[in-house]
């Protein structure tokens, strides 16, 4: 367990704490820029569901205050439209100079801000009720606890500890926040945790964390089943490594074997703050009573509403208060959100009119990035649909999202493809793949995996649960899949991948040449040539080991007599045979043999070819001396290509025992380029790149090399991988 920090100052602003409701309503207003009171185009929070929610009251509780504020020349209202709001005029509400002038008596003090929040959370609201559970929180906290929060779809378990964290983040702490949903994984966490060119594995991420960091891991239930086993087991890292407060719908998923904290419905005095002094004691008592103190549910109430009876439950209430109520096109724009897997914005919706009545109703939730249903609010909607509705609304919005392009698009339509049965799935998936793959890489695994339920003798399917499988390097699932592969030459190539994995070298070896044997032309040139620039890969950078160069440059000869003269994949080929022959001449200091397919190359392709620019840049890199470092650091960084120009920088910063300072900062300016993970070559580069990391940052070299050694692995690299893990084990 970590030492315990305490908090500097852990009161509220004083203007919070003493201000009547309506005070607070003016205060908050006031945060608006004063260009925004004739602005065509207003946020959210200028409206007023958007202020309701901030202040932690429902709307009617701030039609008094108003009205109060507006006859005293301290607020304006006007009709504009709300950003995200839908196509209809809404209400706005703006300070005036008077009011402003007010509000500026209410600051009393400000609390000094020195720490931050990083990752996702949710905005910031006022939350009524809470001390004690507050207290509580904040208390095991500050003595260095890792807890777990419970409790029903919208009791206020997000608020609750975004309140807490943001009193952390006035201490000083530093909080990391990580919002998950249907395309989580252990890969996106670590890019939410750390930034996009975070680490990506549980090792590493747990490592990388500083000590005194507090993690907030917050909707784990919202995380698909294909990648809910890794999470969890992330999640378990970061809890004991120290500070953490994971947060989660009840049950809490199975692996998370902590007591959680419940949190319940508020005390009926709490419960009447928020239905706001326009509802009288007696009635707001019976209404908080029937409703468990549910702070969702006593924000749908209004005084307009039936009495709800002690004997509803909330969900029986939400039916019958909530969506009995909805008319037709209310009810399919709440329908489009509650089926959708992911937010969505506004001009993502195919029916947007009504958003701002389904927002003053209190059925939306918002995020940065992008707007849901209200859970209790879906689950509510989607247990009363038959199976024929289900498939329906799926099929229906698949088909509004076939008309939209771009990744996302394809990944949303599949989702409700599958949701519709589409016999057409596999195809539409298949043809989708790769796109999906290079840029949400959780959702091809899960979409997959759903697919497969649907169909399950689909063989191209189950080659790319395999494929993404191993990419993953999630060894089980793969040879689950695997299992139930029909055989055949890409079996053979699948099963050698896994053997390699596995350290079992030459029945991999055997079975990709019996996969070679079986595949036609193009199929024998890809994976064999693959197979061979592997092998050159698979090494510490250093010099050669004779015996393993010859035997190498044996392999190219062979591989280069085979080529098919006529295929249209012969030239590159053959241009491909000669750089591997350059690099392995090179890292056995065979200057002159290198020099000579230099040679051959600039005569067949000129030398402004990009391919003999950048050899001849290898070349003067094993030639250089340290005078030279600056101005070949200078050539490297004008290389437009960013794999090439990763490479080059690389194989310079490895030629050098002692880095210069001149070296470490290009390699630091490379890190804010991304490298096409998604492909074999990209990962070998990630995985040079935390190598490389390991060695100028020391104090995260062990994490660091764990990372580098996964990407080594997933790329095919098992020998260099197995080195570089002694490496680290060396530095524990």
């Amino acid at each position: 367990m970590r030492g315990a920090r305490g908090l500097k100052n852990s009161r509220l602003p004083a203007w919070v704490m003493g201000l009547s409701l309506g005070d607070r309503l003016l205060k908050l207003l006031c945060e608006q820029p004063e260009s925004l009171s004739s602005a065509w185009d207003v946020p959210r929070s200028a409206s007023l569901p958007g202020l309701s929610e901030r202040l932690g009251v429902v709307r009617s509780a701030l039609h008094g205050h108003i009205k109060n504020l507006q006859n005293s020349g301290l607020i304006l209202t006007r009709q504009a439209h709300v950003i995200d709001g839908g196509s209809r005029k809404r209400t706005v509400i703006h300070p005036t100079t008077e009011g402003r002038r007010a509000a500026s008596s209410f600051v009393d003090e400000q609390l000094s801000v020195i720490g931050e929040i990083l990752g996702n959370p949710p905005p910031m609201v006022d939350i009524v009720g809470r001390k004690e559970s507050k207290s509580s929180i904040l208390s095991k906290v500050n003595d260095g606890e890792s807890i777990v929060v419970t409790g029903l779809p919208g009791i206020g378990k997000s608020a609750l500890i975004r309140s807490v964290a943001q009193l952390l983040v006035d201490a000083g702490r530093t909080v990391r926040w990580m919002r998950f949903d249907v395309d989580s994984d252990v890969i996106s966490a670590g890019r939410c945790l750390f930034g996009s060119d975070g680490p990506t594995t549980r090792e590493a991420i747990v490592g990388m964390l500083p000590d005194d960091d507090i993690v907030v891991l917050d909707e784990i239930q919202e995380v698909h089943s294909r990648h809910l086993p890794k999470v969890v087991e992330l999640c378990r890292g970061i809890m004991e490594r120290g500070t953490c407060i994971l947060i989660s719908r009840a049950p809490v998923p199975p692996g998370i074997d902590r007591e959680p904290i419940r949190i319940e419905g508020l005390s009926v005095e709490s419960a009447r703050i928020i239905l706001g002094e326009a509802v009288n004691d007696e009635l707001g008592i019976e209404v908080a009573s029937a409703l468990g103190g549910h702070p969702l549910a006593l924000g749908l109430w209004s005084p307009d509403d039936e009495l709800p009876t002690a004997s509803d439950a909330v969900m029986s209430f939400v039916q019958e208060t909530v969506l009995d109520h909805l008319d037709d096109e209310e009810e399919a724009t709440f329908d489009e959100l509650a089926i959708s897997p992911l937010p969505l914005q506004i001009d993502e919706l195919s029916r947007s009119e009504r958003v701002g009545d389904l927002d003053n109703r209190a059925l939306i939730r918002w995020h940065n990035d992008g707007m849901e249903g209200q859970h209790l609010i879906e689950n509510v909607r989607k247990e009363s649909w038959s199976e024929e509705d289900r498939e329906s609304a799926h099929r229906t919005l698949a088909d509004w999202w076939s008309s939209r392009d771009g990744t996302r698009a394809r990944r949303i339509e599949l989702h409700h493809r599958i949701g519709a049965k589409d016999m057409e799935l596999p195809s539409l998936l298949l043809s989708s793949l790769d796109e999906i793959d290079s840029i949400i890489p959780a959702a091809s695994a899960s979409l997959v995996e759903d697919a497969l339920d649907l169909h399950p003798d689909h063989s191209q399917l189950r080659s790319a649960a395999v494929r993404i499988a191993l990419d993953r390097a999630e060894l089980e699932v793969a040879d689950k899949h695997l299992d139930l592969l029909t055989s055949g030459p890409e079996k053979r190539l699948l099963t050698s991948r896994l053997l390699r994995f596995r350290g079992e070298s030459e029945k991999a070896d055997t079975e990709e040449m019996s996969s070679l044997q079986e595949l036609d032309d193009e199929g024998r040139l890809r994976y064999g040539l693959a197979g061979i620039v592997r092998r050159i890969d698979d090494r510490i950078p250093g010099k050669w080991n004779s015996g393993e160069a010859n035997e190498l440059l044996v392999q190219l000869d062979e591989f280069e007599s085979t080529l098919p003269p006529e295929h249209v994949l012969t030239p590159p080929a053959r241009t491909a045979v000669a750089i591997a022959r350059f690099s392995i001449y090179l890292g056995s200091d065979l200057i002159a043999e290198a020099s000579g397919v230099l040679e051959r190359l600039t005569s067949i392709a000129g030398s402004r070819d990009p391919i003999v620019r950048r050899l001849r840049l290898r070349l003067d890199i094993i030639n250089a001396d340290e005078n030279e470092i600056a101005m070949l650091a200078a050539r490297i960084e004008s290389e437009p290509d960013i794999s090439e120009r990763s490479r080059l920088l690389h194989s310079l910063i490895d030629s050098r025992n002692d880095l210069p300072p001149v070296l470490v900062a290009a390699f630091e300016r490379s890190l804010l380029s991304p490298l096409p993970e998604h492909t074999t070559t990209g990962r070998r580069l990630l995985a040079a790149r935390w190598r490389i990391i390991a060695r100028i940052d020391r104090e995260n070299a062990i994490p660091a090399l764990q990372e580098s050694v996964h990407l080594y692995r997933i790329s095919g690299c098992i020998k260099l991988a197995n080195q570089l893990l002694k490496e680290a084990h060396s530095l524990i």
